[in-house]
């Protein structure tokens, strides 16, 4: 199935932020893989666009309209700069968040399940002989994913904040 490319418009079956063919030349051009056949890059594309929109709650702004599939476009959303917060049109999907997807979609393609959850247990033995028998290290026992930096901060500068006061006035440059 043909990925369904958000056009800015908030479509309410978009299921990409970019095309494969982009997506393609990304990868290409910084490293990532992406499998040769469409389908399978297809699939890890989809899986790309839903670890970005994990982050949804942090971005700045609102969605553009209610029923848009994707957490982009949004309206009233601004990068940061520096000090600085530069406004984005409300019609459009920032490149910071396409190449997020590519780079998800290739962690994904290479087996890494981010959103994959772990006990925090390692093995210390194991006994095959018989009935089977597994010893595991007390680690805490806390639950844990795994987060893709790379990705994250592809888009960190799409979740504009004030650290120090915990206050964001926005200050946009036109």
């Amino acid at each position: 199935m043909a990925l369904i490319v958000e056009d800015g418009t908030g479509l309410n079956n978009a299921d990409s932020y970019i095309s494969l063919a982009d997506a393609r030349i990304f990868a290409s051009d910084y490293g990532y893989t992406l499998p040769a056949d469409d389908t399978e890059a297809g699939v890890f594309l989809r899986k790309g666009a839903l670890y970005v929109d994990l982050s949804e709650s942090s971005f700045t702004g609102s969605r553009l309209v209610d029923t848009q599939a994707l957490a982009w476009p949004r309206s009233d959303a601004y990068k940061c700069s520096g000090r600085n917060q530069i406004a984005l049109p409300s019609n459009s999907v920032p490149i910071e968040i396409k190449n997020s997807q590519v780079i998800s979609a290739s962690y994904y393609a290479s087996g890494l399940n981010p959103r994959a959850a772990s006990t925090g247990l390692r093995i210390q033995s194991e006994e095959l002989t018989g009935v089977g028998k597994t010893s595991y290290f007390d680690s805490g026992g806390s639950s844990s994913t795994v987060e893709i930096t790379e990705a994250n901060d592809m888009i960190a500068n799409l979740m504009c904040s004030n650290a120090e006061s915990g206050l964001s006035i926005p200050t946009l440059r036109i």
